[in-house]
């Protein structure tokens, strides 16, 4: 039995008549009659009986006709999904996403552009380090990465979504807050809190260097993984941190205060990821049709790029 004989008889149940259906089906009505007796003899029960100048359908010929158009709907809408899927317009798609980011930078304005341009696509976000995403990338666990380093592996494409450039962050009672800017030095002994060296290895290196450039010795203290209770720390001035410019806009609310620092000419960048030869698949087009929708521009000089720590050029793989 095939799908064939099953649309046929479809069409046959709802025409009464086996000539109405052929011109329908536009064939010949012999051959379409042999085939109904094939389907019947296959079955062995008679599905038809004459009616008139017509025919109609048995008990069961009633029965296997709302079965069959049961079977070709599910048929049919598999057909269709399948073709979203190809096309990008349905399935779902997996984001790996960099602790922090979530709330800043542009990753939820990335989801949301994606979202208008795909309405029927699921979306899984999924933390993890720059490094884990572009693993999960070759992998192919995952389609597309949000993150803070851009990828120095030719197989991996990517775009920078934002660039911003590096200060202090503090509580509005600490004694460096009614500075303007802040140097270097000004932060000798004091208590620095810092995200986890293995999510953002470059900005821990820069950092470093930077200080030990002017003869300062950073004191970082502890290294904490849940942002939350990192601007928690800061904002009740048990420490500072570095973080970058736009996290000005929302410090004032959250007790906190940013300042430059004088000659730190260092930058945060995110960037977004994916597999170079997923670039003209459906929905990595379409993901990054909407990252560069939406990509912020540099709130600073863009000559200070080269100095970015997440952007600091080809680098040896991890």
């Amino acid at each position: 039995m095939e799908l064939r004989h099953l649309r046929y008889f479809v069409i046959i149940a709802e025409e009464q008549s086996f000539r109405r259906a052929a011109e329908r089906l536009h064939v010949s009505q012999s051959p379409l009659s042999r085939q109904m007796q094939d389907l019947e003899e296959e079955m062995g029960v008679e599905l038809f009986e004459p009616e008139g100048r017509g025919i109609k359908l048995t008990a069961a010929g009633k029965s296997f006709a709302e079965r069959a158009r049961s079977i070709l709907a599910s048929v049919d809408a598999a057909v269709d999904e399948a073709k979203g899927v190809a096309e990008g317009r349905l399935g779902t798609v997996v984001i790996g996403f960099e602790s922090g980011t979530t709330f800043m930078g542009a990753l939820l304005s990335l989801v949301a552009a994606f979202r208008r341009r795909t309405p029927r696509v699921g979306l899984q976000l999924v933390p993890m380090s720059s490094v884990e995403q572009w693993t999960a990338l070759r992998q192919g666990t995952i389609a597309f990465g949000y993150g803070a380093y851009a990828p120095s592996d030719d197989a991996l494409g990517h775009l920078e979504m934002t660039r911003d450039r590096l200060g202090l962050l503090l509580s509005p009672d600490h004694r460096l807050a009614r500075l303007k800017k802040v140097r270097l030095r000004d932060l000798e002994g004091e208590r620095v809190l810092l995200q986890p060296r293995q999510l953002y290895p470059r900005l821990h290196a820069d950092l470093i260097t930077a200080a030990r450039a002017q003869g300062v010795t950073l004191h970082v203290t502890a290294e904490v993984i849940d942002l939350e209770a990192l601007m928690a720390l800061v904002a009740i001035g048990d420490a500072v941190t570095f973080a970058g410019e736009k996290i000005s806009d929302m410090a004032s609310q959250a007790s906190m205060v940013w300042r430059p620092i004088e000659g730190l000419h260092l930058n945060l960048s995110e960037f977004v990821t994916w597999r170079a030869e997923d670039s003209r698949a459906p929905v990595v087009r379409a993901l990054i049709e909407s990252a560069r929708e939406v990509r912020l521009p540099a709130r600073h000089d863009a000559a200070h790029a080269a100095s970015s720590p997440s952007n600091p050029g080809r680098r040896k793989k991890r």
